[in-house]
C-alpha cells in the first residue's frame, strides 16, 4: 500500500472484473516497482519517495491490456505505465496510486528490416530490439545510455534523444518516429495508429496521452563503431574539439564532454589509463575508417586519444563498460557512486552560440557547483548541445529550491533555455513550460476521465470526470 494516502480505489471489483490478469498484490513489491530515477533529484526525493501504486498489472497481451483498460475507465481507477523503469523525472511513480501497468511482457519483435525500420511491442527492451535490427543488416538509430535496462516504448514515449542524436537528431525531429498502436482508457477501449509526424502527440507524455502497446522505428545502416576517449589539459580546448567533432562529418554517433569534476566516476567505468587523474574528457563513437582522422583532429585540439576499442566487442564483455554507458544521464549516475550530494540540471546550448554558452556557464559556474557535462546533438539540422551539467545544491529544500532558481533564472537571462529536471510535469520540465494544444486535445481524446498517470500533465482538465 501506498506511504501517502489517495483516494480509495476498488482494487478488490478490478479483480473481480479480471480474474485471469497476472497481478502483483505484495506491498513491498508493488512500492519498488513504483519507482524510478527520480532519486536522482534530492527535491524529487523528497517528493515522491513516498508514492506508489496499489497493484501492479502485468498483462500477456494487447488483448489484456484492452480489456483493463475498459476496466479501470469503468471503476475510475488510474493507470500508469511503467517499462523498466529508467526515467529520472518521476515519471513512471504513480502519485494518485491505482494500477501500474507493466508493459513487459509485450516483448515481441513484429517486423526489422533496413527498408522498412522495426516494429516490435512497446515492453521489448532496447537491447533485443538493436539485436533484431542487426541481424536483418541495420541498427537503431538513436537509443538511450540505459539501452541495455530500458523498453523501446519507455524510451518512445519519455524520451528526447540520446546516442544517435548527433546523427539524427532528437526523437521529434522528422523521421525518427514512425509509428505507434495506442489502445484509449475509455469503457469500451479504441485502438489508434498514429503515423509519423502524429507519434509527437505520445512522445514525452510520460504515458499520459494513450498507452502505446507497439512501436514503429527507422534503422541505420549496420556499422562498425569504436569507443573513444580523448584527454585534455584545458576544459575550453575539449569544448572546442566536441564541437569540431560534431561538424566533422566524420560521422560519429555521439560526443560528450566533461569537465573535470563531471568525469569523476568515469575511472570506475573506464579505468585510470583511459580517464587520467585531472584531465578533462571527450567520450565518443566513430567509425572504425575514421581513426586517423580523428586523432589528428584531437591532437589539433592538444588532445591525447587514451581509449579505441571495439564498441560491440566491450558491449559484449561483462568486465567492460561501452562509453556509451558513461554518457548523457549515466555521467550522473557514475559521478553519484563517487559522491551522493551531486544532481543534475539540464540546458540547450543553442545552435549558433554553442561555445559561446558554454564558456559562459563553465566561467560562472563550472567547476565545483556546475561541473559542465555536453551532450552534442543535431537540433533542428544544426549543431547544439546538450547541457546535462552536474550540480550541488545545498541539503535544506528551501536552500535548495532557491539557489535551483537562482540558477535557472541567470541561465534563461544569458540566453540559454533550461528544461528543469527537478520537477516531475510535462509542463514544468519542458523548456516551454507549457503542453503543446495538440497533445492536450489528443488526451482529450484517449484519456477522458483523466485516469493516465495522472498529476503529471497539470494543465489537463478532465471533459468526463
Amino acid at each position: 500500500m501506498p506511504d501517502s494516502p489517495h483516494r480509495r480505489h476498488d482494487i478488490a471489483a478490478l479483480k473481480a472484473t479480471l480474474p485471469g490478469l497476472a497481478l502483483v498484490e505484495d506491498p513491498a513489491l508493488v512500492k519498488q516497482r513504483s519507482r524510478d530515477f527520480f532519486w536522482f533529484s534530492p527535491i524529487l526525493d523528497r517528493e515522491l519517495r513516498g508514492k506508489a501504486a496499489d497493484v501492479v498489472a502485468m498483462p500477456r497481451d494487447e488483448a489484456e491490456v484492452i480489456a483493463l483498460a475498459a476496466a479501470c475507465a469503468r471503476l475510475r481507477i488510474p493507470v500508469t505505465l511503467r517499462g523498466a523503469g529508467t526515467g529520472t523525472y518521476g515519471q513512471g511513480v504513480p502519485e494518485q496510486g491505482g494500477v501500474l501497468l507493466d508493459m513487459t511482457a509485450l516483448d515481441r519483435v513484429i517486423f526489422a528490416d533496413p527498408a522498412r525500420g522495426l516494429r516490435a511491442q512497446a515492453g521489448i527492451r532496447m537491447m533485443a530490439a538493436e539485436e533484431a535490427a542487426l541481424a536483418a543488416g541495420g541498427e537503431l538509430r538513436i537509443h538511450p545510455s540505459t539501452k541495455r535496462m530500458a523498453t523501446l516504448g519507455g524510451f518512445f514515449c519519455g524520451g528526447s534523444g540520446g546516442i544517435g542524436s548527433l546523427l539524427w537528431g532528437g526523437l521529434r525531429e522528422p523521421g525518427n518516429m514512425l509509428g505507434a498502436r495506442v489502445v484509449t482508457l475509455e469503457e469500451t477501449p479504441r485502438v489508434l495508429e498514429l503515423r509519423d509526424a502524429d507519434c509527437n502527440l505520445v512522445n514525452r507524455t510520460y504515458g499520459s496521452t494513450g498507452i502505446v502497446t507497439e512501436v514503429e522505428v527507422p534503422l541505420a545502416p549496420r556499422r562498425d563503431w569504436r569507443d573513444a576517449v580523448v584527454a585534455f589539459g584545458d576544459f575550453m580546448d575539449c569544448a572546442r574539439a566536441g564541437d569540431a567533432l560534431a561538424r566533422s562529418g566524420l560521422g560519429a554517433k555521439f560526443c560528450d564532454v566533461l569537465e573535470d569534476t563531471a568525469a569523476i566516476g568515469l575511472p570506475l567505468a573506464l579505468g585510470a589509463e583511459a580517464v587520467p587523474a585531472g584531465a578533462h574528457i571527450l567520450i565518443a563513437m566513430l567509425p572504425a575508417e575514421h581513426e586517423a582522422e580523428f586523432a589528428a583532429l584531437m591532437a589539433s585540439h592538444r588532445g591525447r586519444v587514451t581509449l579505441w576499442a571495439d564498441s560491440r566487442g566491450r558491449e559484449a564483455d561483462p568486465d567492460t563498460t561501452p562509453v556509451y554507458e558513461c554518457a548523457w544521464g549515466h555521467t550522473t549516475l557514475w559521478a553519484r557512486k563517487i559522491d551522493r550530494a551531486l544532481t543534475y540540471i539540464q540546458m540547450l546550448n543553442v545552435p549558433g552560440r554553442v561555445l559561446d554558452c558554454v564558456e559562459w556557464s563553465w566561467r560562472h559556474y563550472g567547476g565545483r557547483e556546475m561541473p559542465i557535462h555536453l551532450c552534442f546533438i543535431q537540433y533542428e539540422g544544426e549543431v547544439a548541445a546538450n547541457g546535462t551539467h552536474l550540480l550541488r545544491l545545498p541539503a535544506e529544500d528551501a536552500a535548495a529550491r532557491a539557489r535551483l532558481q537562482e540558477i535557472i533564472a541567470a541561465h534563461e537571462d544569458a540566453g540559454i533555455p533550461v528544461a528543469n529536471p527537478h520537477v516531475n510535469t510535462v509542463e514544468a520540465g519542458s523548456r516551454h513550460k507549457r503542453v503543446p494544444g495538440d497533445q492536450l486535445g489528443f488526451k482529450a481524446e484517449v484519456d477522458p476521465h483523466g485516469l493516465l498517470n495522472p498529476g503529471k500533465m497539470e494543465s489537463y482538465v478532465p471533459v468526463r470526470p
